[in-house]
């Protein structure tokens, strides 16, 4: 896994707006998990993404749930899920996580079992709180993606509009 782009977002206008041109680089079949601190931005991030693939405003994180599905066309759907409450690989397997994933785009936060997931060839989102040079609270946040050999011409791709 190598890191294909680190990137500052200085306001949640921002940060909405990188995951609208996100939103256009996924397809089916792809996993993208978020890493990070509580509170740093991973479910607001991964709301940007589903309201700008599906339309829908109304996005609610899956914490207490762990899974919620958005459709996309016919029997495809965005995945949410929160795995932050799952102790072993065996109840993502119970869930349903990934069976039909050709159908599916799956947004996952708190990404436990790293190793189980690389076969799915996730893209890794993490984001961390920075500081800026006036504060030491900050709502700058650092963006880092890093994936296989299968993200690089999309993330290239990433790197045409990202005029924030």
């Amino acid at each position: 896994m190598k890191l294909l782009l680190e990137i500052t977002i200085k306001s949640k206008i921002e940060m909405h707006n990188f995951g609208i041109k996100l939103a256009k680089l996924f397809s089916l079949n792809d996993l993208i998990i978020f890493d990070g601190d509580l509170g740093v931005g991973k479910t607001f991030l991964c709301k940007s993404i589903i309201n700008n693939l599906t339309t829908i405003n109304e996005v609610i994180s899956p914490t207490f749930n762990i899974v919620q599905t958005y459709p996309l066309q016919k029997d495809e759907e965005i995945w949410h899920c929160d795995f932050y409450r799952i102790n072993n690989f065996e109840e993502v397997e119970e869930i349903g996580v990934f069976e039909d994933f050709k159908k599916k785009i799956i947004l996952l936060e708190w990404p436990k079992f790293k190793f189980e997931l690389s076969e799915y060839h996730p893209l890794n989102i993490n984001i961390e709180i920075i500081s800026n040079n006036q504060s030491s609270l900050s709502e700058f946040r650092k963006i880092s993606l890093s994936g296989s050999k299968k993200w690089d011409n999309k993330i290239k791709n990433l790197h045409n509009f990202l005029v924030l």
